[in-house]
């Protein structure tokens, strides 16, 4: 990597997750454009030991951020970033090798958007014989497209924008532990204009394969809910919402080809993502009787 300002500064923070880490880093550093890119891994307070990792990487800017939280160790990411260009994936997304090259050259373009998201592939642990959870994780996704041009934000596990953008919206909003993307993408739509979605700018993720996989996200997601509207107002909308049954997830499971997803592991799969609106709706309520949000 060049040792003069590079043009784009990666951001990778990472809690206990050292082996995909690795693989992460791996990629990236066959990344088509490395010569133009720093990699900036900021650890976020695990309580594994990250000594092994830094030694086998030297490479790599190793940073720390002791407060919990993604956002918050993004945010020490970009105070230290020295390129034009700043690319946000997580430590277990597997980055093509052109994914810098694809993401980056809208923002070097004319008309550049705000933001750049990209494709978020799902990676299955198995062709076949997936569990209920992977299935329904597997259908219903990282729809970043529609993510990018109906809710107007892109999931950091594959995103880029420019420093000067970041500097003019601000940074991520550190005291939400899941939907500070939302928050800062909604921002930066309406102070600096639109994002777009890439397609060719794609990473893959992993499958969660385990109802407790799944389940640590829908904490998350319930803690992001709070902490974006914490009134008992907004509380009980969104539960309400959560028992209705999960129409575009039917439609998503139902669509899985049938060689990955017989018609019962599909009808099971439909089962668990009822299960998982419920289990929303009680963590969220369970929320605003006390306690704080998780990023697990």
């Amino acid at each position: 990597m060049t040792e003069t300002a590079p043009l784009i500064s990666v951001i990778v923070p990472t809690y206990d997750d050292g082996p995909r880490l690795a693989l992460c880093l791996d990629l990236l550093l066959a990344q088509s454009i490395l010569s133009d890119a720093e990699i900036i891994v900021v650890d976020n307070a695990s309580t594994q030991d990250m000594t092994a990792l830094k030694s086998r990487y030297p490479m790599i800017r190793w940073l720390y951020e002791a407060t919990p939280g993604s956002y918050a160790a993004r945010n020490t990411g970009i105070a230290a970033a020295r390129g034009r260009i700043l690319a946000f994936t997580d430590s277990d997304c597997l980055p093509d090798a052109d994914w810098l090259k694809e993401g980056v050259a809208p923002l070097l373009g004319d008309n550049p958007p705000s933001f750049v998201g990209g494709a978020i592939d799902l990676v299955t642990t198995r062709p076949t014989g997936l569990s209920a959870a992977e299935l329904f994780d597997l259908a219903s996704g990282f729809p970043q497209h529609r993510f990018v041009e109906q809710v107007h934000f892109a999931m950091t596990a594959n995103m880029l924008t420019t420093a000067d953008t970041m500097r003019a919206v601000g940074p991520f909003a550190t005291t939400m532990k899941s939907g500070g993307d939302r928050e800062w993408g909604n921002r930066a739509w309406a102070k600096a204009g639109p994002g777009r979605y890439v397609g060719s700018a794609r990473v893959g993720h992993p499958t969660r394969s385990s109802p407790s996989d799944v389940l640590k996200r829908v904490r998350r997601v319930a803690g992001g809910e709070r902490d974006r509207k914490p009134g008992w107002t907004d509380c009980l909308s969104f539960c309400a919402r959560q028992l209705v049954p999960p129409r575009r997830a039917f439609l998503d499971i139902a669509a899985l080809d049938s060689a990955t997803a017989p018609p019962v592991a599909k009808a099971s799969a439909m089962l668990f993502a009822y299960r998982t609106r419920l289990a929303l709706a009680r963590y969220r309520l369970a929320l605003q009787f006390g306690g704080e949000s998780t990023r697990s």
